[in-house]
């Protein structure tokens, strides 16, 4: 290597530094690192969450066909890279907030035209797969297998109303 070329000294770490994204105040506008962001357009970007069952691109259109799996939803942030970080997290979109000890989220309140939510109060059940007023026996998440997982009937873990996780026992049935 050439003496006249620098390269700097790098050191082990667990995370690398990363400045975090622009983030909207309702009423108030963008600001990053504490500092007033000024004249920034807003990106918006339409998100379309995955529940676990038909992760793949055709299943997720039969979904859309028979009127299953969870609604299409709107994002906004202030640089067209970081929608990953404003997007909803899952217990906002299936309204399952009381579950979720975290934060606010930056979620923008609107209800789209086409979304399936009968009620404001609705929520996704993620065994029907479908919105509905929240019951004792609703599912508030699931964990599926990796993809393709077309042929898993039922995912390997699941959640009740109470924030429960239930997982499946592969020994249940092993003694028979």
């Amino acid at each position: 290597m050439p003496k006249d070329t620098f390269v700097p000294s790098y050191v082990p770490t667990q995370h690398p530094w990363r400045r975090r994204p622009a983030e909207y105040a309702r009423g108030h506008g963008w600001y990053q690192g504490g500092e007033r962001r000024r004249g920034v357009k807003p990106h918006y970007h339409y998100i379309w969450p995955k529940d676990g069952k038909n992760g793949s691109k055709w299943g997720r259109w039969k979904d859309v066909m028979t009127g299953k799996g969870p609604d299409i939803h709107v994002t906004i942030s202030a640089d067209k890279k970081d929608y990953m970080h404003n997007r909803q997290r899952r217990s906002r979109w299936s309204n399952h907030m009381n579950l979720d000890d975290r934060g606010p989220d930056g979620a923008l309140k609107y209800q789209l035209p086409w979304a399936r939510r009968n009620h404001l109060d609705s929520a996704y059940d993620f065994h029907h797969r479908k919105y509905m007023r929240p019951h004792k026996h609703m599912w508030s998440d699931t964990l599926w297998q990796d993809e393709p997982n077309g042929h898993f009937q039922f995912p390997y873990a699941w959640r009740n109303m109470a924030g429960e996780w239930w997982q499946h026992d592969p020994d249940a049935f092993t003694d028979w």
